[in-house]
């Protein structure tokens, strides 16, 4: 506990004897001038660690919007793995592509070149002039997802903090994705990144730097595609168990 609370600077509690820690021990920091930290703060991260540290009882603890680790609460992880996981896509990509065009255009020209029938993206923040990249692109069709940056409330634990239960069409579709884009934002990392661990697929991005948001995480050695080595042959049941460890270890409290 002690731990934890000096991890966030919230100042010193008694020591008792359990102890929560939120940073492994084992974690050997990288150089920071080597890595490209941008803004590491969301509002969501805040919203999920207060759930997790209120599953776990554990007082004295304020959340932050922006911990060195990602927390999320183990019913909500939970509620992502009572989906139904079977593969049924190859290819997945749902988000906004306007609000971030240069970060995210390599998005469009993936999926032009690698989706199939059997993939699907969808733009949310489409436009009527939007042009449609093949029989894959559902942008057009209302399927229940939406841009968070585009809502007049885009800071609020509603919009913010997606209930499993009623984006089940968002986190469904990822589920049944083996692959599924994650390109940066205002920030290099995405938020997806966690989502698309939770969903037990394999996240594909752009740079090793859009796999982390701080050091802490820079440091831990998750399984992903970069979106130039796509054809490189993977194992890739080994990658989904490897980065399942990797998430219950790393972000959810013990």
């Amino acid at each position: 506990m002690v731990k934890i609370m000096k991890m966030f600077g919230l100042g010193f509690v008694k020591k008792r004897k359990r102890r929560h820690s939120v940073v492994p021990k084992h974690i050997q920091y990288v150089e920071n001038s080597n890595l490209d930290l941008g803004c590491q703060g969301y509002m969501a991260l805040q919203y999920h660690m207060e759930e997790a540290i209120i599953e776990k009882n554990l007082q004295n603890i304020t959340a932050t919007w922006c911990p060195p680790l990602a927390i999320f609460s183990k019913k909500y992880y939970n509620d992502i793995n009572e989906i139904n996981h079977e593969k049924k896509y190859d290819f997945c990509f749902i988000g906004s592509i306007d609000s971030c065009y240069e970060k995210r255009k390599w998005v469009i020209d993936f999926a032009k070149k690698n989706f199939t029938t059997n993939s699907i993206f969808i733009n949310t923040d489409s436009k009527p002039n939007w042009k449609l990249l093949g029989s894959f692109d559902y942008s057009k069709l209302n399927l229940g997802v939406f841009c968070p940056k585009s809502q007049s409330d885009n800071q609020s634990k509603k919009v913010q903090y997606r209930i499993v239960k009623d984006n089940i069409g968002y986190f469904e579709k990822m589920c049944q994705s083996k692959f599924v884009l994650c390109p940066g934002g205002d920030a290099p990392w995405s938020f997806r990144f966690y989502e698309v661990l939770m969903c037990k697929s394999i996240p594909i991005v752009e740079s090793w730097h859009h796999t982390y948001r701080t050091k802490e995480e820079a440091n831990i050695c998750y399984k992903y595609i970069l979106y130039q080595d796509i054809e490189n042959n993977i194992n890739y049941d080994d990658y989904v168990i490897e980065n399942t460890k990797i998430f219950e270890n790393y972000h959810l409290l013990k």
